[in-house]
């Protein structure tokens, strides 16, 4: 009897999921398919998605596809982790001499041989993969297959950045799934209606902007696109407050501020990137501390800014919704060279200050002094 299994996330289910199982239907020609969604991947942080719903898209996603597909809440029977090789074992006590066809994308081929007693899978399955265009094939000293043709460059992550920097939701999840997102506000979408109600619509247009070009350039420099993109659709949550009131929000939260008084009586718009800090944490609930420093660090920077830092300091002040003849000499520096362009990005904040006759607090000379220092 063959048995085709898919295991996954599936957060959320996307369009690239689906072509993969339509194709290993077709090649595998299987007498059942279980499509199981994980629990708690071994390689991730358990999802904040309910398993609940994610099987919900995924029964909408593969709806139609064939009565023999078992939508297989194995997972969340087990609880906690549950490995492919668990799994395997799981499919030999239901089945008489299961012949098994596990199907992965081509990332996972690659990495079969790193799981959990890579040996039980090998020994009991025949491992099924999708290519991408460009892949160089891996001869896997194991049983397996590969997929006709090629498959698009599409991961579930990419979705969700993709929905969180936007609001909106991509083509590349199925049209039977969006409702679903909609109607419960995943992946960012609650964010975005808070931001609608919060922010003027130029301020709500610039963090989109910005949560943008943070994706583009975490690609670049290595930097978690989910973490970058996510500052950059937060870091002016707090904008929306006039200098009275960061001061009132500012003292009657606690936050800590770097020259709190001195703001306070020179320049209290400055507040705003340390109370948009506070919102994400006690509002969005971001417990990343990298996420949380970058988006207190955006306006003023720090002596000790991260990569998630600058990228987020050098976005904010080049987005495209930025109008001034040097946001595009920035933005294509930043494209080259991250820490040229945070000393450009670092002279342009203080030439404005400067320009508009406004007071420099001692934070952003700093910063100038230290990226000069570091540049020579």
């Amino acid at each position: 009897m063959k048995i085709l299994v898919f295991g996954g996330s599936f957060d959320p289910v996307h369009q690239g999921h689906v072509a993969l199982f339509k194709k290993a239907l077709k090649a595998v020609s299987p007498d059942v398919a279980h499509i199981v969604p994980a629990y708690h991947s071994p390689f991730k942080a358990k999802s904040p998605t309910p398993f609940k719903l994610r099987m919900q898209m995924l029964k909408k996603a593969f709806a139609g596809l064939g009565k023999n597909i078992i939508f297989d809440d194995y997972e969340l029977k087990r609880g906690g982790k549950t490995y492919t090789c668990q799994l395997i074992e799981y499919l030999q006590k239901r089945y008489k001499k299961p012949e098994i066809y596990l199907l992965v994308g081509t990332d996972c081929l690659n990495d079969v041989h790193n799981w959990k007693n890579p040996e039980i899978i090998f020994n009991n399955a025949v491992v099924v993969a999708g290519k991408r265009k460009g892949y160089d094939e891996n001869p896997a000293a194991f049983k397996h297959i590969f997929l006709p043709g090629f498959f698009p460059k599409l991961s579930s992550s990419r979705v969700r950045a993709h929905i969180l920097a936007s609001g909106e939701i991509p083509n590349t999840v199925p049209a039977a799934v969006r409702p679903l997102i909609e109607q419960h506000q995943l992946y960012g979408l609650s964010i975005h209606a808070w931001l609608k109600s919060h922010l003027k619509t130029n301020r709500y247009i610039h963090s989109k902007s910005v949560a943008e070009l943070a994706a583009v350039l975490s690609d670049i420099y290595n930097v978690n696109v989910e973490s970058a993109v996510k500052c950059g659709i937060l870091h002016d949550a707090g904008k929306s407050m006039s200098g009275e009131q960061l001061i009132r929000f500012c003292k009657e939260h606690k936050i800590k501020a770097p020259f709190f008084e001195s703001i306070c009586a020179q320049e209290p718009s400055l507040l705003h990137s340390y109370v948009s800090r506070w919102l994400a944490r006690n509002v969005f609930n971001v417990k990343d501390k990298d996420i949380l420093n970058a988006i207190a660090e955006h306006t003023l920077g720090s002596l000790r800014m991260s990569t998630l830092s600058k990228i987020l300091f050098v976005a904010d002040i080049s987005s495209k919704d930025r109008k001034y003849k040097d946001a595009f000499v920035i933005r294509n520096m930043a494209l080259q060279d991250l820490d040229r362009a945070l000393l450009y990005a670092a002279n342009r904040k203080l030439l404005f200050t400067i320009d508009s006759q406004k007071w420099l607090c001692p934070l952003g000379t700093r910063l100038w002094n230290h990226l000069v220092e570091n540049a020579r």
